[in-house]
């Protein structure tokens, strides 16, 4: 008889439960038909070019969190102050820290300055309240990872932004899990730049709430054929954006802190190390070879 696997989650590590197939079911994967595509999801930012946007979370080291956000600067004005302010009562900020911003450009893209700002030393297992830049900005919430077992996880990936994708976001935001691990293929942009945008705003709201802990796939090394040769002095030079241009901007992990000199592989600690969590994506040669 065909047997299909559950898998298990517990302190000791992660086992597999062999389950019996309905009789009768022996051939049903190979009845399996694939649904229809779903058309993308749009999210269109209707706010102020100043106003945080695509915020998400990570983990950096024992007890502190990596916010991280877009605002769109194209008006010609300064880039808000990379601050965050945050405390364990709603409108009421204890503690602010200061990070840095940067954009990146591919061919005629340019995109929002990122901002990365890490806060700490937090506390385990409590929630925060936060607001990115300065001024009456929207608050969020956050809540840290447990320092012991146990502690859970949602693993997903090929995410995109589908239909489909907010199918699985729905049922990802019903669980009451701590850390999310994203094993690549995050926006299926494939190049077209503004649709890290409209991914970033789709999942902001699991995003920024619980610690995303990525890592790349194909989706992501996005490397075009170069443009035409500069003109004048640079006669013969051709440029071309990087690989990975948009996803090391866009979503750093903790690499320094684990001692990795890449973004695409990298480890981290949960449940006060009783877990320890390595990122390892599969695309890193093409980074080193580009």
């Amino acid at each position: 008889m065909a047997n299909s696997g559950k898998k298990l989650m517990d302190g000791g590590g992660v086992a597999f439960q062999t389950l019996p197939r309905a009789a009768g079911d022996d051939n049903a994967d190979d009845d399996y038909v694939r649904p229809p595509p779903r058309p993308l999801v749009s999210t269109v930012h209707d706010k102020p070019a100043t106003h945080p946007q695509q915020v998400h979370i990570s983990v950096v080291g024992a007890n502190r969190m990596r916010i991280c956000w877009v605002t769109d600067d194209d008006d010609g004005r300064s880039s808000p102050p990379s601050v965050v302010e945050y405390g364990t009562s709603p409108g009421e900020y204890t503690a602010s820290a200061t990070g840095d911003h940067a954009t990146y450009s591919y061919s005629d893209y340019k995109s929002g300055a990122i901002h990365h700002v890490t806060i700490g030393p937090l506390e385990p297992a409590t929630t925060y309240y936060y607001r990115c830049g300065a001024g009456e900005e929207e608050e969020l919430s956050l809540r840290t990872p447990p320092a012991k077992l146990p502690v859970e996880f949602v693993v997903i990936g090929d995410v995109g932004q589908t239909e489909w994708t907010a199918a699985t976001l729905s049922h990802i935001g019903e669980k009451d899990y701590d850390v999310a691990l994203v094993a690549g293929d995050l926006s299926y942009a494939d190049g077209k730049q503004p649709l890290w945008d409209s991914f970033g705003r789709l999942v902001q709201p699991l995003a920024s709430a619980r610690p995303w802990m990525v890592t790349e796939g194909n989706h992501e090394k996005e490397k075009t054929p170069p443009p035409p040769p500069v003109a004048g002095a640079g006669a013969g030079v051709r440029l071309s954006p990087s690989r990975f241009a948009a996803y090391n901007a866009r979503w750093r992990m903790p690499r320094e802190e684990s001692g990795s000199p890449s973004s695409l592989y990298y480890s981290f600690d949960a449940a006060g190390g009783a877990a320890h969590v390595v990122m390892l994506g599969s695309y890193a040669y093409v980074e080193e070879r580009g």
